[in-house]
This record gives C-alpha cells, structure tokens and sequence, in this order.
C-alpha cells in the first residue's frame, strides 16, 4: 500500500536519557537497539506530539530517570500512519523484537518503514502503543538541527537556558 505523505508543522516532545542530555539531536539510542520504527544500525528519533504521550513512551511502564524536552519541527515530508490500516494494525501489534532478536525475521513495522524511507519520507507519524487512548508519536529517519546543514525535518530544541547543550 502507498501512504502519501504531507509536511509537519509543529511541536513534539520527548524523553532523553541522561545517557544524551548533551546531544539531544542523537537518535544513537535507537540505532544501538533498534525500535518498533527502526532496525538496530540505522538511527531514528522519537518524539511525541504531546508530552503525557513522550513519558509512557519512554518509561514504558518502568520508573527511570529522563528529562522531557521540547522541540518545534518543521517536515515536508511526513507519512500519516494513524489511520485505520490492517498493515499499520500489524505493525503495531506485532512482538517486533522477538521477530527480529529470536526468529531473525523483519517485523512488519520495519518492513513498513523502509518502504517508507525509499518513498523519501523523512518520518511518520504513528499510534503510540503506550498510551492507546489517542497518543499520537513522531517517528523520524531524517532529521537535523534547524538553522544547520542536514536533509529532512528541521528541528528546533527550546532550551533557552542551555541546560542540556551548555553554552
């Protein structure tokens, strides 16, 4: 199925682990691990549109440190998955990790996303599974810091204190 993708204006927020207060830009925690949205090797950053969405998203259930940051993007490119879709049903629901850790096997969710990616979008935006009642997250493979060189979605982080990347 081919999903159009349309531009993203807006502000998203999330969770950064103390591990990457200082390059808050870094999608190194998902390229180390993988993720629902991403295999393990190619980086990508999550962010939700709301900040309640961000924290269920990161703790998981899990109490551990994390500090919520926000950033406006901008994105031309943007793929809308939170539609009722039997693939993104799919994608959602699945074990990704059993797939891809324990049968070796590409879950559905990055079969789609590499489709996506070669379709040029630099992310989409995905039900949260984490917060089920509307939560709504921003799932980028291509992005830069606004005002620098960089293909994808431009992104402003608003720390006016410079707390996370000093001055």
């Amino acid at each position: 199925m081919t999903y159009p993708t349309r531009p993203f204006t807006g502000r998203a927020w999330r969770m950064i682990s103390p591990l990457y207060h200082r390059d808050p830009f870094s999608g190194e925690g998902a390229r180390l691990w993988g993720g629902r949205w991403n295999m393990k090797g190619w980086p990508a950053l999550y962010l939700a549109t709301d900040h309640p969405t961000a924290i269920a998203e990161y703790l998981r259930g899990f109490p551990r440190p994390g500090t919520l940051v926000p950033y406006d993007v901008a994105a031309n490119t943007v793929a809308d998955l939170t539609g009722d879709d039997p693939q993104i049903a799919e994608a959602l629901t699945c074990d990704w990790a059993a797939i891809a850790r324990v049968d070796g096997t590409v879950p559905p969710s990055w079969a789609l996303a590499q489709e996506l990616i070669a379709a040029g979008a630099a992310g989409a935006l995905v039900p949260s599974v984490q917060q089920r009642d509307g939560g709504v997250n921003l799932v980028l493979w291509r992005w830069h810091a606004a005002g620098g060189m960089g293909e994808g979605a431009a992104l402003t982080l608003l720390d006016p204190d410079a707390a996370l990347i000093g001055r």
